[in-house]
């Protein structure tokens, strides 16, 4: 039975993580599309759009290294999984004086690799890059899927807030249509 099993999926006994650099910026574009794509965002012509406006952004973070990025790779020469840290400029406060802060970002397991540790791979790579810079905070946004590998590293929960504007200025006009069109009544 074991045998059929390692026909299905592919060992990840001979994974390794790599940094990815310029060269792997299709990788990382894939990576952020299929991303976007599990977590139910299926308009193909908006991929397309964002996919070169995300490769434009990643290039010029990865020349001026304020994005890392790592793959993680099978003995065979494919690509498991990856995700990359953006040093993300904050402003300081009184409790931490840093300016940038490292946010991890663009996480994905190709289908076949899950529940095998790629990400969890990716993401002790990422907590040791901060270790050895001296950063004392490590962020990101956790999708259903991922959660349970960020609890396993120490991550906690953290109150955040969203307006989408889009929405919100939408029901705002429709509302000032309404006040706008009620009748005046003049004495």
């Amino acid at each position: 039975m074991a045998r059929s099993r390692s026909k299905i999926r592919p060992s990840t006994k001979r994974l390794t993580v790599r940094p990815a650099g310029l060269k792997d910026l299709d990788v990382l574009v894939h990576q952020r599309r299929a991303m976007w794509i599990d977590l139910g965002v299926g308009d193909r012509s908006r991929h397309e759009k964002a996919d070169k406006i995300y490769r434009r952004w990643a290039e010029t973070r990865l020349r001026n290294h304020q994005l890392t990025a790592w793959l993680v790779q099978n003995h065979d020469g494919r690509i498991a999984g990856g995700g990359c840290m953006w040093l993300q400029p904050i402003q300081p406060n009184p409790k931490r004086t840093d300016m940038l802060q490292p946010y991890l970002l663009s996480m994905y397991t190709e289908p076949e690799f899950r529940r095998r540790g790629v990400a969890s791979m990716v993401v002790s790579k990422a907590v040791e890059w901060c270790g050895k810079k001296g950063y004392g905070r490590l962020m990101l946004h956790a999708s259903e899927m991922g959660r349970s590998v960020y609890k396993k590293f120490g991550f906690r929960r953290t109150w955040e807030m969203r307006l989408d504007l889009e929405q919100s200025s939408a029901r705002s006009k429709h509302s000032r249509r309404a006040i706008v069109r009620r009748p005046i009544v003049s004495a």
